[in-house]
């Protein structure tokens, strides 16, 4: 018999049911939320966290309900879990990194240009990019699969509100040099764009540019996809010396 081809947006809804569901089973409560000033203080109050990812902050970025919003995921009445998404329309990703308007919007002079520079073979990022980020589990509900449903739900949300071209992240050099963010985020390229002094931190960095066409973003978003990385989760672990989350 012949198959149903599914669309885009039913694999969308698929994510997006299954991963709700999860969380229902594991007693863990989600909220969508467009108020990012939220998220800081949120994030603010975090363990372990003693710097705010400025991409996500009201207070470093204009940010609005059209071009960002985060996940907020609950035990009881505590945040366990939290990513965020964000909105950019650009001729040129990477130059969105270079000018430093991924962290901070309006750019601010002191901070200059990032020599940022483009990987072998990575294509011209352009068009509706939505760039995830700002994520955060609670050490005592690591390896429990959350930092695998949290980036494959953002990402199905961005594509269904947002109807992207491209799906990007930012790590540091240890999320970048473990592997996480391919078999535990599921993320299609991750490879290093800069080394050097980074006024985020203000330290000196290693940066690794994430990202996945539109083609890619589909394919991992495959309940299939999503089942296999979930098999892993238990070998997943946030670094605990990360002071800025992914993104």
């Amino acid at each position: 018999m012949w198959q149903h081809a599914r669309t885009d947006q039913e694999i969308v809804q698929d994510v997006v049911d299954f991963s709700v569901g999860w969380l229902e089973e594991r007693r863990y409560t989600l909220g969508v939320s467009v108020n990012m000033a939220a998220w800081a203080a949120t994030m603010r109050q975090a363990p372990g966290m003693s710097l705010v990812n400025p991409t996500y902050d009201p207070h470093h970025s204009f940010l609005s309900p059209k071009n960002s919003f985060w996940l907020d995921v609950r035990a009881g009445s505590h945040t366990v879990g939290m990513i965020a998404g964000r909105l950019f329309a650009t001729d040129d990703y990477l130059e969105v990194k270079r000018s430093m308007r991924l962290w901070y919007d309006p750019p601010r002079p002191e901070h200059g240009r990032l020599a940022i520079s483009a990987p072998p073979g990575m294509p011209t990022i352009c068009g509706k990019v939505a760039h995830e980020g700002g994520l955060w589990v609670h050490p005592q509900h690591r390896k429990r699969g959350l930092s695998t449903i949290l980036p494959h739900l953002v990402r199905a949300l961005c594509l269904r509100e947002w109807d992207i071209d491209w799906l990007t992240g930012a790590t540091m050099r240890k999320i970048g040099e473990s592997g996480i963010a391919s078999w535990g985020y599921g993320m299609s390229h991750v490879q290093p764009c800069f080394e050097g002094w980074f006024p985020v931190t203000q330290t000196y960095e290693r940066l690794y540019i994430a990202y996945m066409d539109r083609r890619e973003l589909i394919a991992g978003l495959d309940l299939d996809a999503v089942a296999g990385l979930l098999s892993n989760s238990d070998k997943q672990s946030l670094h605990p010396s990360l002071r800025v989350q992914e993104g």
